[in-house]
């Protein structure tokens, strides 16, 4: 990519360029709300599924911290630092599991539901619908808790690990998806100021571009040799945005996402390490 920025540089410079300060600290306020409901829904998973009481700040320390373990090759080490961080306030390792686990299943299929939504407005994928719509079927079949408790039980027994009893509804399940989908339209509203701080984008459907964060999102996520989705989510981005933008335009904005992502990630990470143990729950 960096390469590929060196080349077009000329491209990239005699672009009509429109920043505008005002709306990138918007987006970055938005972001960090967005991340911030991210947060309260784990909140509320962990609440209904341990039976405990933590407040807002203590999830939001556990999660922030735990997921510097998310730039690690192999997507596990934020999932053990929250199991590990959430134990200080007393919350068991199958306790912390069962609710990850909901937390996981539920972010990552509402993000795919919204991914799904953006080939039924672009032409360039249309052929790829059926397969979409498959997929999505099969998200929604595998997701159910009896189903569930068995793939996950299975795979735990493959590598001896004790299995963890998945004992909540589906109706749970819908409720925690419902919260992410509107966490997602947060996170792509503000992705959406972001865009419009660099660059106009008045030719494209608000209702389109709010499904493309999540698609990216979710791509990055299944790769497993990109930490944190570096490099993929940029790739997919650039794909996409690329049917609206020039191809060296989207790669800016997909490269300064990353930096403005990072930016609000960092505050909230030096902020939870701001934050103590011991805190009254609220």
């Amino acid at each position: 990519m960096g390469y590929y920025l060196y080349t077009n540089l000329a491209t990239i410079q005699q672009h009509e360029w429109e920043f505008d300060i005002k709306l990138l600290i918007l987006s970055i306020g938005l972001l960090w709300f967005a991340m911030g409901s991210f947060t309260f829904m784990i909140g509320i998973i962990f609440n209904d599924l341990t039976g405990t009481k933590l407040g807002y700040f203590q999830i939001y320390r556990a999660f922030n911290i735990a997921n510097i373990g998310r730039y690690l090759p192999g997507k596990v080490w934020s999932i053990i630092g929250l199991v590990y961080f959430t134990s200080e306030y007393g919350i068991s390792k199958k306790q912390a599991s069962l609710s990850i686990l909901a937390m996981e299943v539920s972010s990552k299929v509402s993000a795919i539901l919204l991914g799904l939504c953006y080939f039924l407005f672009s032409s360039s994928f249309e052929n790829y619908m059926p397969i979409m719509l498959v997929f999505l079927i099969c998200c929604l079949i595998i997701i159910h808790p009896r189903l569930l408790d068995k793939v996950i039980n299975y795979g735990l027994r493959l590598i001896k690990k004790d299995e963890i009893k998945i004992d909540f509804g589906y109706s749970n399940i819908f409720k925690y998806l419902t919260g992410y989908l509107v966490v997602w339209l947060i996170h792509s509203l503000a992705f959406y100021v972001f865009v419009n701080s660099l660059t106009s984008l008045e030719s494209i459907n608000i209702i389109q571009f709010f499904t493309i964060l999540p698609l990216c999102w979710v791509v990055g996520y299944i790769m497993i040799f990109a930490p944190g989705g570096i490099g993929v989510r940029e790739g997919m981005l650039v794909i996409i945005l690329g049917e609206f933008l020039p191809a060296e335009i989207a790669l800016v904005i997909a490269v300064f996402q990353r930096i403005w992502f990072l930016i609000v990630e960092g505050i909230n990470v030096v902020i939870s390490f701001a934050i103590p143990v011991k805190i009254k729950k609220e």
